[in-house]
């Protein structure tokens, strides 16, 4: 635990308070701790692949052909488009085209999906098995990765 220290001149005031703990999240983007908490942040979650990405005032907008389906409206087999910002911190750097991946998503609007965040919002798929972007901690549940075809 991490104290700070305040001394007020003059009053003998001593003032104790525990920091802040550190933010896994990047810039205003929530961060989830757990994998309850992270798919619960889903409305959909999916496989797929990217066929197609273009960048469109300073976001980048991906069309994703579903292959499973865990939870949410998405089909299998159909065409989904994802955006998310491509510059600053906030960049899907992972999500390229031709890339399968598991995306975790909420609805933008009728016809788009965002990624809960860039952090824990995708998944690289490498051999039947996920891998996290560097800064995400959090698995996926058997039951999840099981109804993706995934280990």
């Amino acid at each position: 635990m991490t104290a700070a220290v305040v001394v007020v001149a003059g009053v003998g005031a001593v003032v104790l308070r525990e920091s802040a703990p550190p933010s896994s999240s990047t810039a205003d983007q929530p961060f989830y701790p757990t994998t309850a908490e992270l798919e619960a942040s889903a409305e959909a979650i999916v496989r797929g692949t990217v066929t197609a990405t273009r960048d469109k005032a300073g976001e980048t907008v991906a069309t994703v052909a579903v292959n499973r389906v865990a939870t949410g409206i998405p089909q299998a087999g159909s065409s989904i488009r994802i955006i998310f910002s491509a510059a600053g911190p906030e960049q899907a750097g992972g999500l390229h085209e031709g890339g399968d991946h598991v995306l975790l998503l909420q609805a933008r609007d009728a016809t788009s999906w965002n990624l809960v965040n860039t952090t824990q919002g995708y998944y690289t798929v490498e051999q039947r098995r996920l891998v996290p972007t560097a800064d995400n901690p959090v698995e996926l549940s058997p039951p999840v990765l099981a109804t993706l075809g995934l280990s």
